[in-house]
């Protein structure tokens, strides 16, 4: 890893913990000083993070921090749904027998952290499903799709989705990942492409409900501790 790759994700880390409130500018000179870094890998990692949706352009102020609200939540959750909906229909075809024994096992695992609630199971529980998210998306056969619908994986609300699930939202997480796997296993691209739309559908309508009385978006602190500073 370069210095402008640590740089990118030492900034990105702070961005997903809340080190930075929204709105705030970033400069560069900044930024450089705090981390001990030239300013040339500080400003090829804002642009990368203004690219990711994390930053936004500013005149004269180099970047500001993204100020998540409730629509552009609702936008990078209706985008996963055409994308990894289409993504799981080409799967269907796409992936080894392999490929879904792995999805298995990783919705297993989900199920046993869940259910187990050791310390730190949300930790569990939640890279769990990012992993069996991107499986599919490795499994479709589209690098390009691969690409777009894995930066979707990346923003704060989709992130934090777990950690703010009660009991019987996980369980139900779980079934659905079960069902999405069971259309995979019968190559059945249209049953595979309808069990994400509904599972993703679902992440929505909890989310909504999570932030019903939210402008701005606010992460789980957990997913901050999760995302804490090296």
């Amino acid at each position: 890893m370069n210095v402008s790759d640590t740089v990118h994700l030492k900034l990105k880390r702070r961005l997903m913990a809340g080190y930075y409130e929204p709105g705030a500018p970033l400069k560069e000179d900044a930024v450089a000083n705090d981390l001990g870094v030239s300013r040339t890998p500080v400003r090829a990692a804002i642009q990368r993070l203004i690219s990711e949706g994390l930053l936004e352009p500013a005149p004269k102020r180099g970047a500001v921090v993204t100020e998540w609200r409730r629509e552009d939540a609702e936008d990078i959750f209706n985008l996963r749904i055409l994308l990894e909906g289409y993504s799981a229909s080409l799967a269907a075809q796409n992936i080894s027998d392999e490929g879904i024994e792995e999805l298995a096992a990783i919705n297993a695992r989900m199920a046993e952290a869940a259910e187990g609630k050791a310390e730190g199971f949300r930790d569990v529980v939640h890279l769990s499903n990012k992993a069996f998210h991107e499986g599919l998306l490795a499994a479709c056969g589209s690098a390009h799709l691969r690409k777009f619908s894995t930066g979707l994986l990346e923003y704060p609300m989709v992130l934090g989705g777990f950690y703010i699930y009660n009991d019987d939202d996980m369980a139900e997480s779980i079934r659905q990942h079960a069902e999405i796997i069971a259309g995979v296993r019968a190559r059945n691209s249209e049953w595979a492409r309808a069990a994400m739309t509904c599972h993703l559908t679902a992440a929505i309508e909890r989310f909504r409900r999570a932030h019903a009385n939210e402008k701005r978006i606010s992460l789980p602190p957990e997913l901050m501790r999760a995302m804490a500073l090296d």
